[in-house]
């Protein structure tokens, strides 16, 4: 492929279409570097970013990889192989290169992963081993820097977290010919589960080492806040129902039926839920996984060899990520319900190893009702040119339902809740 044709077809169809390159950037959530790259011949877009490219540009894929229009009978004669082999096969030569070249690897396959729509994740499989090579997101709310340090300390305190394998410079976070970022991690053989696939001991499980990890991370320093005071006074139910209605357009421009339905639901609660007001200085906080959920363990049997993912690291509450980990493993939740006395046994178990006050358990439905509320997970579908996006929808229409039990349900929730603060303070 003629990389220098391509970067110039990219150049003048981007300005056909009256976008600068901090436009594409912007909307491909990478940097404006990596479009003047590909403009300038010094490298070809990620396959990743290929379709979406596409999109934004008014071009076909195959148009791309020429680097030129082609009519639709000689595109049809054009390339012998479909699409989607021959993207698979150029990810997978782009990957073979990348990591001969800066890790010595050879990689005989690889295969991108269907859990997590932020990134991009592949499990690669050289002569010998396995590998995990992951390129994070790089926003506000992701720190692939961060997610190497914590790992390494955590590692030291018997906490079973990403192994992180060093490139040719003894560097553990690379920089591809793009100008992306990426690691590679020890594989860990194991069992993965889908949302709410979690038995009860797999439960007590999880709530036991979610405590071990908290108490792990107690002294590390340099975490970001995540739920604190600035979330609190920007984020609130009564600016949601405006929020929410350019999601509920584009559902109804997409022809997204129930998609809109749920919006509406959402925008009906917000609009008449109480007023809650949260003293964040008197919940326990303090540095978290950030996305601590089935969907990030590795499990040996019904033991958890490994928990993934880190890149999320924050300050929260820790009651919240209690509340959040459970409605992600519980069966019942995938139905939009909430068993009060199962969640009441998973925070007992947490706090067998962890610690909560009175305020934390009192306030523990609350505050999530009140996350759920202040969230557009819809828009964040919309707006995700992620392959794997479907994981925010699904997530999406998780929270809507929750939002829909919290209202019916938090007052006999808050009171079994105040029983289990009283009788933990005795």
């Amino acid at each position: 492929m003629d990389q220098v044709k391509i970067g110039k077809f990219i150049s003048e169809r981007r300005k056909k279409q009256g976008l600068l390159q901090k436009d594409i950037a912007a909307r491909l959530g990478i940097s404006e570097k990596t479009v003047s790259k590909w403009e300038c011949g010094n490298g070809l877009p990620e396959v990743v970013y290929m379709e979406p490219l596409c999109q934004i540009l008014g071009i076909t894929v195959n148009e791309l990889l020429v680097g030129e229009p082609i009519p639709i009978l000689d595109l049809m004669r054009s390339i012998d192989m479909s699409r989607l082999e021959l993207m698979k096969q150029l990810e997978l030569e782009q990957l073979r290169m990348r990591l001969y070249k800066l890790y010595d690897i050879e990689i005989e396959s690889m295969e991108p992963t269907e859990n997590g729509a932020g990134g991009l994740t592949y499990i690669v499989t050289s002569s010998d081993k396995k590998y995990v090579v992951k390129y994070p997101s790089e926003n506000e709310m992701n720190h692939p820097d961060l997610e190497i340090k914590v790992c390494e300390i955590l590692l030291r305190k018997g906490i079973p977290a990403c192994r992180f394998i060093p490139n040719k410079q003894g560097k553990m976070l690379s920089t591809d010919e793009t100008g992306r970022r990426f690691t590679v991690q020890a594989f860990y053989e194991g069992s993965a589960y889908a949302y709410n696939e979690s038995s009860c001991h797999m439960q007590k499980e999880a709530a036991s080492l979610l405590a071990k990890i908290h108490n792990a991370m107690k002294d590390l320093d340099g975490i970001p806040a995540g739920i604190g005071e600035e979330f609190f006074k920007y984020r609130k139910p009564e600016y949601m129902k405006e929020a929410y209605r350019p999601t509920l357009q584009q559902a109804i421009d997409n022809g997204d039926n129930d998609i809109a339905a749920a919006i509406r639901s959402n925008m009906r609660i917000v609009e008449v839920m109480p007023s809650y007001a949260f003293d964040i200085n008197k919940f326990s906080c303090g540095n978290t996984h950030g996305d601590y959920m089935i969907s990030q363990f590795i499990w040996s049997g019904e033991e958890i060899k490994g928990v993934i993912d880190w890149t999320c690291v924050c300050k929260h509450p820790y009651i919240w990520e209690v509340v959040r980990s459970y409605l992600f493993m519980a069966p019942e939740v995938k139905q939009g319900a909430i068993n009060i006395e199962s969640l009441i046994k998973y925070i007992s178990n947490y706090m067998e190893i962890g610690r909560l006050n009175s305020y934390d358990i009192k306030n523990a439905g609350k505050l999530f009702y009140y996350f759920l509320a202040v969230c557009n997970f819809y828009g964040q579908y919309y707006d995700s040119l992620s392959k794997n996006r479907a994981v925010y929808l699904e997530q999406a229409n998780m929270s809507s339902k929750l939002l829909v039990w919290f209202e019916k349900h938090l007052e006999e929730l808050n009171e079994r809740l105040c029983e289990l603060s009283k009788s933990e303070m005795l």
